[in-house]
């Protein structure tokens, strides 16, 4: 992978910005697309990672059974905590030791490994807030290597452990903005993002304006997932390039669609596929509203075990799942930025779909370090030479 150079950059700003989030625990959503929401985390911290020539394997886990408080050290010095709501069981903690020695850049997948899989929405409340403690000692091992250049958030955001941090960086002598965010809530209850994206909300809002991502172009590291009407017809891992015809920097879109060609990589440009539907998301909570209303309604009405069992199912399915795709974002943020919290005329959005057979054998897409090399190669790929 390390066929360009890069190093800390004495700019302030980047000539294009490049951002990656974890979505803590948004592992599924409708229609059976679920995903690894952190492949941008992944994407981003790679950089940071070996501009600041330092090591994010986990060091240590430890944990509380009574608070349900997770702490994960990482060998650069980084510390990170989140807690699960319904406090840690013995055998959960003994578990948590598998996570030991793994790089904590794969925040989705080290939490996989260690617990076998995953589901959000206060379902597996224990593997998510493994994954945001991960996540969280991640930026801090960046910022504790070099505090007076990696900027970070300070601001708590009620209910949540959203942490933001940025820097920029010279890949092959050019700044580039380099900015990471982690998003969920608190108790591994997630997913909840809001700060996802290009959004600005907040303390977030001075990062970016500290590293001038607001007047250059922005790359949207998205997830690695299993999309149906997309993944269906695909036989590989394939790039997915997203930027909305008249609203989104369809120019960037093209470059990282050729940059894709040049290397042969497989790749979808949709630039049909964002568009800005005010009430969309109101509208698909008030019906899945609607579905859980129905099967409250049928467990009223049952009298067998049997059907209790199956309705029950049936609801904790549509909560592990579906509503992963209802409860991500607040309803008004939506009808602006979209699924992949994209503010207009800024930035395009890259991601990978697996095909079919990938989520038959996993279930759960996994990020590995040649995904993250490809991204890598098709991100400098597209940095303007000048």
């Amino acid at each position: 992978m390390n066929d360009f150079s890069i190093s800390l950059s004495d700019k302030k700003h980047g000539v294009m910005a490049v951002l990656g989030h974890a979505g803590i625990g948004h592992v599924h959503s409708h229609s059976s697309f679920v995903q690894d929401d952190s492949a941008g985390f992944a994407v981003v911290a790679t950089l940071m990672k070996l501009a600041l020539n330092t090591d994010t394997r986990i060091k240590s886990v430890s944990a509380d059974s009574q608070t349900g408080y997770i702490t994960i050290e990482t060998n650069g010095g980084g510390r990170g905590k989140s807690f699960s709501r319904r406090g840690l069981t013995p055998y959960e903690i003994e578990l948590l030791d598998r996570a030991v020695g793994e790089d904590g850049i794969y925040t989705q997948a080290v939490a996989v490994k260690t617990f076998g899989r995953m589901y959000g929405q206060g379902v597996m409340e224990t593997p998510v807030a493994l994954q945001g403690a991960i996540a969280l000692a991640v930026m801090d091992t960046f910022y504790k290597k070099a505090p007076d250049k990696v900027h970070i958030t300070s601001q708590k955001y009620e209910g949540l452990i959203d942490k933001m941090a940025g820097t920029v960086v010279d890949i092959n002598d050019i700044p580039i903005s380099l900015l990471l965010n982690t998003n969920g809530s608190e108790g591994g209850i997630g997913p909840d993002e809001d700060n996802e994206g290009n959004t600005d909300i907040g303390d977030k809002a001075r990062i970016m304006k500290l590293l001038g991502m607001y007047e250059v172009p922005n790359i949207i590291v998205e997830s690695k997932a299993y999309i149906p009407d997309q993944s269906n017809n695909i036989t590989e891992n394939t790039f997915l390039f997203r930027s909305q015809e008249g609203i989104d920097n369809m120019t960037l879109a093209e470059v990282l669609a050729h940059v894709a060609s040049k290397y042969n990589l497989p790749y979808i440009l949709k630039t049909n596929s964002m568009p800005m539907l005010a009430g969309n998301l109101k509208k698909a909570t008030i019906n899945f509203a609607e579905k859980i209303v129905q099967l409250g309604e049928d467990l009223k009405k049952a009298d067998t075990s049997k059907d209790k069992v199956s309705i029950i199912a049936s609801i904790a399915k549509l909560v592990s799942e579906d509503a992963g795709g209802i409860s991500f974002m607040s309803n008004e943020l939506n009808d602006v930025a979209r699924s992949a919290g994209i503010m207009p005329n800024t930035a395009s959005v890259i991601s990978m779909i697996v095909p079919k057979d990938y989520i038959n054998y996993w279930k759960i897409p996994v990020l590995n370090s040649q995904d993250v090399n490809q991204y890598i190669k098709i991100i400098v790929g597209s940095i303007p030479s000048t």
